[in-house]
């Protein structure tokens, strides 16, 4: 590391977790590989979260030794409006409870390190720099909301979303030191924003390939799977439909559904899958532990992800891992990240989805040669390649 510093990084999650929080998120997955990838950095590199307690437990069962400043909160959220609005009280909280990071001496650097763009990320990483410019923001962007008028779902939802992003990215744009993203298509984005473009930085997101590697297809099979979470833009209702004329074709044809999901989406999805007859053919499994939801979508037959908004794409790089062929929508991200590597349906077309899908589910041969073509293919995007140009350019890249 140059000059041997020492490097202070602070990082705030504050918030206890959003609807159908299951313990992790893309963002918190990307903070756990960095801090690993500065684990094996000479001189001294220390972390301070400020964080809530449940996110707090989820880094501490993922073995991340860190100084951590609870938030205590008895905050629970119905909605995500509702997640909106009571955060920012939260966060206002949390900005008279923390103390502003400072630069001790000459040597030391305080980094500032936001993991999303969400506004109780970006705020008091605003504050700290306007308080004090010596400290380093960096900040990641995954991606950048589409209109919310015509984002599927709850428009009250996509509105705040919408919004809230919008002045999270003037903040970003104002003050931020180093901007991370996933990929081009959201740097053309930001330049149309007038960002700096000296600031902004391209850094992929990966996947642990040794860990896929490892494991072991499960007993149980089934011939579709969705994983992520349950709502209108990953696509779920699109879902429904899709497997509904997969059903028509194959009456017997099983998917499994997991991921975590508000309890009110949950339960009348449950019920929409029983007015459709779909009982037998569609399982909602919830939130299942990697090593139970890997191993399932291992001995699975096809990857079912009708997302219609996406920063990178992390489940379908471990779909591809997993040896599976992948049916999403054609997203223009997934053209930049995985090639020719999924196959990809004109969106909203379902009849199209349920096409291929069912194509796939009758030719052995097909979804195999596809299955290891892609697991080759993602080897690129292992943590271990990811990291020789550090995650978040804090750093110098390792040797």
């Amino acid at each position: 590391m140059a000059e041997n510093k020492r490097i202070n990084i602070f990082v705030n999650m504050t918030v206890p977790g959003t609807v159908g929080f299951d313990g992790k998120t893309g963002s918190m997955e990307r903070l756990i590989e960095m801090f690993k990838h500065f684990k094996r950095l000479d001189g001294g590199i220390n972390f301070v979260f400020n964080i809530s307690e449940p996110i707090a437990r989820y880094f501490q069962k993922n073995e991340i030794i860190a100084q951590y400043n609870i938030l205590p909160t008895k905050l629970r959220f119905s909605s995500y409006s509702g997640l909106c609005l009571k955060t920012i009280f939260l966060v206002i909280k949390a900005l008279f409870v923390f103390p502003v990071p400072q630069v001790k001496t000459d040597v030391e650097k305080v980094v500032v390190y936001a993991s999303s763009d969400l506004f109780w990320e970006v705020i008091p990483a605003f504050v700290y720099k306007f308080r004090n410019k010596k400290i380093e923001w960096v900040q990641i962007i995954h991606h950048i909301y589409p209109d919310w008028k015509k984002r599927p779902g709850n428009k009250i939802a996509s509105l705040f979303g919408y919004y809230l992003q919008k002045f999270s990215l003037e903040l970003v744009r104002r003050k931020a030191d180093k901007i991370i993203l996933m990929n081009n298509l959201i740097k053309n984005e930001l330049l149309l924003r007038d960002f700096n473009e000296k600031k902004i930085y391209i850094s992929s997101n990966g996947i642990n390939s040794d860990y896929f590697n490892l494991s072991q297809p499960g007993a149980l099979a089934y011939d579709g799977v969705f994983l992520g979470r349950m709502n209108a833009s990953k696509g779920v209702d699109d879902l429904l439909t899709i497997w509904k004329k997969v059903c028509e074709k194959n009456p017997e044809a099983k998917l499994a559904i997991i991921g975590g999901a508000e309890k009110k989406f949950k339960l009348e999805f449950i019920q929409r899958i029983k007015s459709a007859g779909l009982e037998k053919n569609i399982l909602v499994l919830g939130f299942l532990e990697d090593e139970k939801a890997f191993s399932l979508l291992k001995a699975s037959k096809v990857f079912i992800f009708p997302s219609h908004e996406e920063g990178w794409g992390i489940v379908v790089a471990q779909a591809l891992a997993c040896g599976v062929p992948v049916v999403s929508w054609d997203l223009s991200v997934y053209k930049e990240i995985f090639e020719n590597h999924t196959i990809r349906v004109e969106e909203n077309n379902t009849n199209l989805f349920a096409e291929t899908v069912v194509k796939l589910l009758e030719n052995d041969f097909k979804r195999k040669e596809i299955g290891e073509s892609g697991y080759e293919f993602i080897k690129k995007y292992s943590w271990k390649e990811v990291a020789k140009n550090p995650p978040d350019l804090i750093v110098p890249p390792l040797a």
